[in-house]
């Protein structure tokens, strides 16, 4: 294994900050591991000594974000309380995550749109154990009694693709619905909550 250090980590770091946001902006066809270099003033020899390919740099943009995502999972469904309380709360931290790094949100729909049909790099997204962790402890609560049978994967799916599509969009909706950001954001949550415990919790009012 490669010994690191802590200018190196930082230098590791900063050009991931830089990658995620061209990333972001362009998507990862549209961006040159020049561009990263250039985003940060340095050589591009010094990226590569990290990054030696493009694919291996978005690799680690993705997998910094699953990262995140799996503590906001961990953090969600750690703790007291049963699985509604757990599940009530993994929404309100994953709504959050969605509002601070509507970036991250981009640069995952982004993800999906270029990969078109290249569907054999999907089988190793750094998401993936992120999503198969959130399903199973819906199933958990499925044979504890406490949610209903609904299909744990889909709802996954109709969860994160409405919550990253509404922060993604949120300034166009605004203007097409002609209402205030916050008056949306601040509606939008009140209906996720709402549809959590009428889709997916037992005896929930």
């Amino acid at each position: 294994m490669p010994v690191t250090t802590a200018k190196g980590d930082r230098a590791r770091q900063q050009i991931l900050d830089a990658a995620e946001r061209l990333f972001a902006a362009r998507g990862v066809h549209g961006t040159s591991v020049r561009d990263v270099a250039g985003e940060l003033s340095i050589p591009t020899a010094s990226l590569l000594h990290h990054f030696p390919r493009k694919q291996r740099l978005y690799g680690a943009v993705l997998e910094r974000i699953a990262v995140a995502l799996a503590e906001v999972l961990e953090r969600g469904t750690e703790g007291a309380g049963d699985h509604a309380t757990k599940l009530r709360r993994l929404t309100r931290r994953f709504w959050r995550w969605s509002q601070a790094r509507p970036d991250h949100c981009v640069l995952l729909l982004r993800d999906m749109l270029d990969r078109g049909p290249s569907l054999e790099e999907h089988s190793r997204l750094p998401l993936r154990p992120v999503i198969e962790r959130f399903a199973v402890f819906l199933r958990e609560g499925q044979a504890a009694g406490v949610f209903r049978p609904v299909d744990p994967v889909m709802f996954v799916i109709h969860l994160a693709g409405s919550v990253s599509y509404f922060g993604v969009a949120l300034p166009v909706l605004s203007r097409v619905v002609g209402r205030a950001p916050h008056t949306l954001v601040r509606n939008y949550r009140r209906d996720l909550e709402q549809l959590v415990e009428r889709l997916v919790i037992v005896d929930s009012k």
